[in-house]
């Protein structure tokens, strides 16, 4: 996925996968600490805010469990380096990337 790191990847793919088990509903911040195997509530309070950053998820403020995926497109599934060498064989100039994304 793009720009994704791995726990956010694993997190989002978990999300998915609750949502479309329990017909809409999200789950707690603690069901996603276990289904992910995180180790702290506030780690997977900044992968949902990295992930709400980045386009993947919408949240409604104030509401508990109000989480929705967001499509973002065919692009989701190319590689990150495969882009990057795309943008740079067209000299789109300078691509700054992140080692943990490209990596994932």
């Amino acid at each position: 996925m793009i720009g994704l790191t791995a726990q956010q990847s694993r997190l989002l793919t978990y999300l998915r996968s609750y949502l479309d088990s329990s017909g809409g509903v999200a789950p707690t911040v603690r069901e996603m600490v276990a289904g992910i195997g995180s180790k702290s509530v506030g780690s997977v309070h900044s992968l949902l805010a990295r992930l709400e950053e980045r386009g993947h998820i919408r949240r409604i403020p104030e509401r508990a469990r109000a989480i929705e995926i967001v499509d973002v497109g065919p692009l989701h599934s190319v590689p990150t380096a495969d882009l990057i060498a795309e943008l740079e064989r067209r000299r789109a100039g300078s691509v700054q990337t992140n080692p943990e994304v490209v990596g994932a």
